[in-house]
Parts: structure tokens; sequence; C-alpha cells
């Protein structure tokens, strides 16, 4: 957290620049890498997150007659009326602070407070690093706070699932706002999604790190693609007569096979052996089987590639780099796919040697100047006066 500190007080800074005052509430809220279960949360499975040490950081303080962002990143300005947000007015980077607003109101009748705010961030965008959900859960955090809200935190990850399907467009399932707001320092979060808010904090093993290996590819999934994986998944679970994929094992999906078009049969088989795959890996994990693990982080790369379709070639690459080091247990593609990054689990002795000669291997194949860096759990989002 000793990072995101520092980066809250060139937001504080910011602020009294542009608005001529010192703000009154800090949101702090972290990115996450999911080490395996993947599309799994919108078909009622298990996820296992961890909340990391790059951040969204808001600076805010009451404001007029409409609320106005600033993003130090973007160095661009964006305004909307916290109390009546209209997400065909507003543009797609201020959407997630708009849509908790709209989703705190639709949810409890209290129109969120206008508010003027700076947002930096040390998440890179389109990393697939749950920018997003890092944003209203910073958003949602604080307008908690600043309008005395009696939201718990498993509804305020609901209402942040909510404000990106309804709001922003993206049916994602609830896994990156659990994990950014219910982060452990120090612990990943096996969650069960159909009861996302009690997360079971996992402690990481010593020695081993958590290496994002981000691709620099282009990773933008509002443009249709996540939605249609979502939409294929609900058509499988619907010939299969299940509430969701959670409810159907192989032997089902086999036997109904000859009902369905093959991509929806795939689409279903990753699912289903995604849910086991992260099971075994929670037990793995705690067992010390290496071996197991990294054949399951493997195994789960393989089905996202094949089977799901949202692989791409600089993510086949960076983790067929990463895996193939000594000092790499296993690393897979991680968040929502088409590019972003790839999660490894690295021996802490072998670690700048790791990164090392996989940047190069990377760059070498692709051409593209990958980043590379080992990630801390991180406690989870919170806001606070100031």
């Amino acid at each position: 957290m000793v990072l995101a500190l520092e980066d809250a007080q060139r937001a504080i800074s910011k602020y009294r620049e542009r608005f001529n005052v010192a703000p009154t509430v800090l949101a702090i809220a972290p990115g996450r890498v999911n080490l395996i279960g993947e599309h799994t949360d919108y078909q009622d499975g298990f996820v296992f997150p961890a909340a990391i040490d790059q951040h969204v950081i808001v600076a805010a303080g009451p404001g007029a007659d409409e609320s106005i962002l600033h993003s130090i990143t973007l160095d661009k300005d964006a305004r909307f009326r916290a109390s009546n947000p209209d997400p065909k007015r507003i543009g797609l980077w201020p959407r997630y602070a708009a849509g908790m607003a709209w989703a705190i109101q639709r949810n409890t009748g209290t129109k969120a407070s206008e508010i003027n705010a700076v947002i930096d961030s040390t998440l890179p965008a389109g990393s697939g690093l749950s920018s997003s959900a890092a944003m209203e859960m910073a958003f949602g955090t604080l307008w908690r706070l600043l309008d005395g809200l009696p939201i718990e935190d498993a509804t305020l990850a609901r209402l942040g699932q909510e404000c990106e399907n309804e709001f922003v467009g993206m049916r994602c399932g609830i896994m990156d706002q659990t994990a950014s707001l219910f982060g452990v320092e120090g612990c990943a979060l096996f969650v069960d999604t159909l009861d996302p808010g009690h997360p079971r904090a996992v402690r990481l093993p010593e020695g081993i790190a958590i290496v994002v290996c981000d691709t620099r590819a282009k990773h933008q999934l509002a443009g249709g693609e996540y939605n249609e994986r979502r939409s294929q998944t609900e058509e499988a679970a619907r010939i299969l007569d299940v509430q969701s994929l959670r409810f159907a094992d192989l032997p089902a999906l086999e036997h109904k096979r000859h009902e369905m078009a093959n991509v929806i049969y795939r689409r279903a088989r990753h699912v289903i052996t995604e849910n086991s795959r992260a099971l075994e890996f929670s037990f793995a994990l705690a067992d010390g089987d290496y071996d197991m693990v990294g054949e399951l982080l493997r195994s789960s790369h393989a089905s996202l590639r094949d089977d799901f379709e949202v692989s791409c070639h600089e993510l086949d690459v960076m983790s067929d780099a990463a895996n193939a080091h000594p000092s790499c247990i296993g690393a897979r593609m991680t968040g929502g796919g088409f590019g972003g990054s790839c999660v490894a689990l690295v021996r802490e002795s072998g670690l700048e040697c790791f990164i090392s000669e996989v940047t190069r291997q990377y760059q070498a194949a692709t051409g593209l100047e990958g980043k590379i860096r080992a990630s801390s759990a991180s406690k989870g989002a919170s806001a606070s006066r100031i």
C-alpha cells in the first residue's frame, strides 16, 4: 500500500490545483489478477483471484450542480450529473464512476451527491487486471462514505457488477468487483460465486511470487466478444436444462452434444472443466503440490485458447515463454482475454532471471516490449476522510 499512498499524494495535489481547495475523501481500490477459474463467474462457478498492489486512487470532495472528474493519466475532464447519469451522454472512462452513482440510486433510492474528483492509477488500462472494477469499487466506497449509505460490501460488489452489466454494457461476472473489494494482504481469494460475499482468504506460499506478464497487446472487451461468450454459455445451460453450467458435468454435456453446435459444446466444456481445475488448484496449492499446480495452470490456458477461444498470439507466446523457464511453476493467460496479461507463479530464487529471459524471448517473437513484474497480494478497496 506504500506505493498507493505515494500516488495518493499526487492525486491530492492535483485536486488542489484543479479545484482550488483540498479534497475531503480519498478512495483507493486495487486491480486483480486471477490465478485460475476464468470465464466461470457468470456461470455460478469457482474463481481464485488476488487483489494486487496496483491501484486506482480517487481524491474527491463535494461538487455543485454536476460532478466533475479529472483523470491524471489521460489529462482529461469529464462531467455528468451523479443525481441523474445518462450513459448515452457519458464517455467510456467516466462511465464506470457514473454507473456506480446510477446503481446506488437504483438500489437504495438515494441519489449520489455531486462530487469533484481527481483520478490517478497505477493500473495499466487494457492489461486484463480489471482497472474497470477498481474504478467501480473506488467510487462505490467513496459515495458510500460521503453519503453515509448503509451498504454492505457484498451489496457494493454486486452494484459494481450491475454498473458494468447494465450501464457500461459489459456482461461480466462478479469476480473482479469481489477481488477488488474483499482483497486480503498476502492472500488470494477462493470465491464460490454462488456466495461471493464470503470469499475464503488463502495465504500464498512463501518463496513463490505472483508475476504479471503484460503482453501490451490490445485488450478491449466491451466490443462484443466477451458478451458473445456469455451468451454461448447461457445457450449451453439452456440445452442442458440447468440453472447454470455450475450444475453440469462432462457426462451430461456428452449426452447432449448432438443437440448443440460444436462451438456451444466447446464453450461449455471449458467452463465445466475450468470449474474442476479451480477446485483441484485450491487443494494442490494447500498441499504444496506444485507439479499439479503447474499442470492445472497450463491446462487452463489450453482450454481458454482452444475451447473458449479468448487467447491470442501474444498471450500464447508469453505463456509458452513463461512455462519454459525452469523457475516457473506454471503460467496462463488471465482476465477476459483477447490480449492483456498472463499470470505466472515463479520461485523467488529465480525471479530476476525469469523476468529477464521471458521479456527477451517475448520481444524477439512478437516485436513487442512486454512488461513483467512481480505483484504482491493487496488489501481491498477503502475510502477515508482526509
